[in-house]
């Protein structure tokens, strides 16, 4: 997995111990009571969670959400987290900072509060974008009860489109409670090259294809960003089928950011369907 990750970036005296332990957790503690100040209920969720996990245990079942940006993952993970017996965390390897990321493993993997079933986090294929030489796709390849749940998009236009258009507002996740906020993104247009998009188009073909590859001794389940959309309840009862949990309806509160048609969103739709007509990619422009 190291060249995908490489690809990518081209675009953890005893008492002493016990007492830093405390120091740094009460220190995280305050920081994300700081942050709660911009997201209170995603704030109490963690606090809630580190605390009830120095009683917890370490029979869970670990997880990854592997996937690209702009496939639905921040979509997939509110869903996750609406289920009461899971946990999904963000995008806890994208940079390292410095940190040996078996430690940050170490503790997403660690002990979990009692009612926790299913543990895991998200992350995509380029990560961590700091350090293209890391061990992690390689551990992460060994962890022989981990749980793939790779998810992709059919539509990888969709995909591009997404990532240019939230890249122009940096706003990368919409909620319910912040939409109107949002709302001037369905005035926003973009354009791309022919290459531009024959790059993006084999690129995350190739991550997909090399995500399988890796992680084909350990098991694995692909979902479909669209049938999270179009068919959610069934494509979540697969999901949870999957991490050993009971069926729950999900629940969300994060709305789509772009409602706009491709061809209207695209100012050069049209010449870019005529470029592609003849080839592999031609189905991505059925608007």
């Amino acid at each position: 997995m190291r060249s995908m990750a490489v690809r990518g970036i081209n675009s953890y005296n005893r008492h002493d111990k016990r007492r830093q332990s405390q120091k740094v957790h009460s220190m995280s503690l305050i920081s994300l009571a700081g942050r709660g100040i911009r997201d209170p209920r995603k704030a109490v969720v963690v606090i809630r969670h580190k605390l009830l996990s120095t009683i917890g245990h370490k029979n869970c079942r670990p997880f990854i959400v592997l996937s690209r940006s702009r496939t639905g993952s921040n979509l997939l993970i509110s869903l996750l987290n609406s289920h009461p017996n899971v946990y999904a965390e963000g995008e806890i390897l994208s940079e390292l900072n410095g940190k040996n990321y078996k430690d940050i493993l170490a503790k997403a993997f660690g002990k979990q509060p009692f009612h926790v079933k299913a543990k895991g986090f998200k992350i995509f294929y380029y990560h961590p974008i700091d350090d293209k030489h890391s061990g992690i796709w390689d551990t992460l390849s060994s962890i022989d009860d981990l749980h793939i749940i790779h998810l992709k998009r059919r539509n990888i236009l969709h995909t591009l489109i997404s990532r240019k258009v939230a890249s122009i507002r940096d706003i990368w996740v919409v909620k319910s409670t912040n939409w109107h906020s949002g709302a001037d993104r369905n005035e926003i247009t973009v354009n791309f090259s022919i290459d531009e998009l024959s790059e993006g188009f084999e690129q995350t073909r190739r991550w997909e294809q090399e995500g399988d590859d890796i992680f084909k001794k350990q098991p694995l389940i692909s979902i479909y960003y669209e049938d999270l959309v179009n068919h959610r309840e069934q494509t979540f009862r697969k999901i949870t089928e999957f991490l050993g949990v009971r069926y729950i309806l999900p629940k969300t509160n994060l709305k789509k950011q772009n409602t706009k048609s491709m061809r209207d969103t695209v100012t050069n739709f049209e010449a870019l369907k005529s470029a592609f007509s003849e080839t592999e990619w031609h189905s991505f422009f059925d608007d």
